[in-house]
């Protein structure tokens, strides 16, 4: 697979996660929404690792570890962002940490949260 290969599978996948993020919070499934919003900047994320340095990115969900592999200017609002963001990305298998984004995520939340998402995504593809 070439490198504009693997940026276009991973901008693919980016899009899809924020049009599903997007849909869920339509249907007021606000913590799914935040999911998948963090799952959307984790792939635009991966897809710059790849058109910013030909290499694989790194086996994790903690956008603030992708970004530093990246190397690229970014103020410590957007890690701090970021560091919050990461949180999204919750484990099925932990229910009690399920239930504390479930109770989180009201709509006023999700929406400050949703519009830092696409902020930041915006950021990011400018580096495309």
């Amino acid at each position: 697979m070439t490198q504009v290969d693997a940026v276009k599978i991973w901008l693919e996948g980016a899009d899809d996660a924020w049009d599903t993020a997007q849909k869920l919070m339509l249907l007021k499934k606000n913590h799914h929404a935040l999911f998948f919003a963090q799952l959307y900047l984790e792939k635009l994320l991966k897809a710059l690792t790849y058109h910013l340095k030909d290499d694989h990115p790194l086996f994790t969900h903690d956008l603030v570890l992708l970004v530093a592999k990246l190397e690229i200017q970014i103020n410590q609002a957007q890690i701090e962002d970021l560091r919050e963001i990461s949180k999204f990305n919750v484990s099925a298998r932990y229910d009690e940490i399920k239930r504390g984004l479930y109770k989180k995520a009201t709509p006023e939340f999700t929406k400050i949260w949703i519009q830092k998402v696409k902020d930041l995504a915006i950021y990011f593809r400018k580096m495309l």
